[in-house]
């Protein structure tokens, strides 16, 4: 939004203040916008008609909404010249702990929802071939993968870095993220007892909805709790390796955030976390869902290892997944749309 607004844009966040702090977002040449939000059916059409005499108050030219309930509420409604543009952040129907039917379900939804707006931009390969696979219309999809800000990226091999780098024999492993099963948490859980002596595990995040109990063998973890975007970054570099052992992803910020800073990943290989890792040159990946497997390459690693495919992660993270990149591709999207 910022380089939108750099570039002379008018840009209005329209969000639920209850689930975004909203004082984060006070930026100059940005206007924030309050709505109330619901997951529950029977309030969308009430919210959907809601949002529509909200947007029409600010005589946008594109509309682009993210993730699914935003996709409702928008696309429930006609508009007349403004283009509508939705970015699903992992579909409803790609969830792994819900049923069949469900998942079907969704499905029909978001097919006959697509026909309400101009573009669908999928984050990754993933999202887009499940597109296809539940017949929603091609011509609607685009790839876009998301960028981050460039500015703290060189930070990777600052002074910082080196003043807490560990001894030799000591591997620091970071988990950045919700405690949960979408996330994989219980897979490092799992892990814990299988990981050799040298490997210090350092958990980033709180259990949300479905979150997994943390484990009891204090001595082989040390959980920090919820830190913001800034603290974030800081806390990444001061780690030797980063684990997302996710089941499902739209396209995972984290492994993105980690590769500006310079880290090896250890990742799944579910959903788009293989177009964000090649296994031996920034990171690995695992075969098998397993604790064990996690353990097993985590226990493979040394700090030479994380150096040389820590440095081959900020190589990736500048020629893929730069904010500049990012911005210049979505800008396209909505010229053509």
């Amino acid at each position: 939004m910022i380089e939108q607004r750099n570039h002379g844009h008018d840009v209005v966040l329209v969000c639920d203040p209850r689930k975004m702090d909203v004082a984060k977002l006070d930026v100059d040449g940005i206007e924030v916008v309050s709505y109330r939000s619901s997951r529950n059916p029977l309030r969308f059409v009430g919210i959907a008609r809601a949002v529509r005499r909200l947007v029409r108050t600010l005589h946008a030219d594109v509309i682009h909404c993210h993730s699914s309930y935003p996709g409702v509420y928008v696309r429930l409604n006609r508009f007349g010249d403004e283009k509508v543009l939705y970015t699903p952040h992992a579909w409803s129907f790609m969830k792994k702990d819900i049923s069949r039917a469900t998942a079907f379900a969704f499905a029909l939804m978001e097919k006959w929802l697509a026909r309400r707006c101009a573009r669908i931009l999928c984050m990754s390969f993933d999202e887009v071939r499940a597109a296809r696979r539940h017949g929603i219309a091609p011509d609607k999809v685009e790839l876009v993968y998301t960028g981050i800000a460039t500015d703290a990226a060189a930070e990777w091999f600052s002074d910082e870095t080196e003043a807490v780098a560990q001894p030799a024999q000591h591997i620091r492993v970071g988990y950045f993220g919700r405690l949960d099963y979408q996330k994989g948490f219980d897979i490092l859980v799992d892990a814990l007892p299988l990981l050799k002596d040298h490997l210090q595990v350092h958990v980033f995040g709180t259990a949300v909805r479905g979150g997994v109990a943390m484990p009891g063998e204090a001595s082989r973890i040390t959980y920090h709790g919820w830190v913001g975007p800034e603290e974030t970054g800081h806390a990444m570099r001061r780690m030797d390796a980063i684990v997302v052992p996710s089941r499902w992803e739209g396209l995972a910020l984290v492994p993105i955030e980690a590769m500006r800073a310079g880290k090896v990943l250890v990742v799944s290989s579910e959903s788009s976390l293989p177009e964000q890792v090649i296994h031996g040159y920034n990171g690995l990946m695992l075969q098998q869902l397993t604790g064990a497997c996690l353990a097993e390459q985590l226990n493979s690693l040394s700090i030479d290892e994380c150096r040389r495919m820590g440095a081959n992660s900020r190589h990736v993270f500048d020629q893929a997944f730069n904010a500049e990149k990012f911005f210049k591709s979505l800008m396209n999207c909505y010229e053509k749309a």
